[in-house]
């Protein structure tokens, strides 16, 4: 025997709403979750195909290997910059910034020197005899 007893509108609202809503969406997830699945495996064995996974293997191994030696730069107290060039960093501050300094200062000064430099040539240019002896002093600061 069969029921014959018709459904109601809400009924049928309530059926479209569960299969729209809670269904579809689950049918969805699952697919999603399938589908990623599948895609990560694919590419892994495109990759194992194509020897990726052999370049991949190597870089974590040199991933590994600069990370050690940047370990090793830093306790040094050096570090590459964002660019690669290699910089001090905080202990390297501390233990050769003075000696670095000293070697500028003995090299080429400081910019106390040229100050002195230019005060002293000041004072000489206010006392110049002709326009020869202006030029000489212009000219021994000029190369600096």
């Amino acid at each position: 025997m069969t029921n014959t007893t018709q459904f109601s509108l809400a009924n049928r609202k309530q059926l479209a709403d569960l299969l729209n809503y809670g269904m579809r969406d689950k049918a969805k997830q699952r697919f999603d979750a399938r589908r990623d699945a599948l895609r990560d495996s694919l590419i892994k064995e495109l990759a194992k195909e194509k020897g990726a996974l052999t370049i991949h293997q190597k870089i974590d191994a040199m991933t590994g290997q600069i990370k050690e030696l940047q370990a090793e730069l830093s306790d040094l107290g050096f570090a590459l910059d964002y660019s690669g060039d290699l910089v001090m960093n905080d202990k390297g501050d501390r233990l050769y910034d003075k000696p670095i300094t000293w070697r500028i200062e003995e090299k080429i000064g400081t910019e106390a020197d040229i100050d002195a430099r230019f005060d002293s040539t000041l004072i000489a240019m206010m006392t110049v005899a002709s326009l020869e002896d202006a030029d000489k002093l212009l000219k021994s600061v000029s190369e600096i």
